[in-house]
């Protein structure tokens, strides 16, 4: 991974207690001005994390390369090495505010 993506900016902090790769596509949602972007790169991320959340594979075909990248990079992580259930406990968590922009998901709160 290039030097370059490790930078986050002002979110630095808040990223550096999940694993790094999957860091890049933390910071691809909390800049994403875009709802629909975000909210396709916060599904995408949810349904590794919690059985509940799908994600439509063919919308991130959408994205623009940085966004595609991170994605894969997430995805690579979380099927070689896994997330403790600690970890998707967490990023759930972090996830929540985004995901609460999706359709029906007030029957969830």
């Amino acid at each position: 991974m290039p030097e370059g993506r490790a930078l986050y900016g002002e979110h630095t902090a808040a990223l550096k207690s999940y694993p790094e790769p999957l860091r890049p596509l933390l910071h691809e949602i909390d800049r994403s001005r875009t709802p629909g972007r975000r909210l396709a790169l916060a599904a995408y991320l949810a349904a590794f994390v919690h059985p509940d959340y799908v994600c439509n594979l063919a919308v991130l075909d959408l994205l623009d390369n940085e966004a595609k990248i991170a994605a894969l990079d997430a995805f690579d992580y979380c099927l070689t090495q896994g997330l403790t259930l600690e970890e998707q406990g967490a990023l759930l968590g972090w996830l929540a505010p985004y995901l609460a922009d999706l359709p029906g998901a007030s029957q969830w709160h």
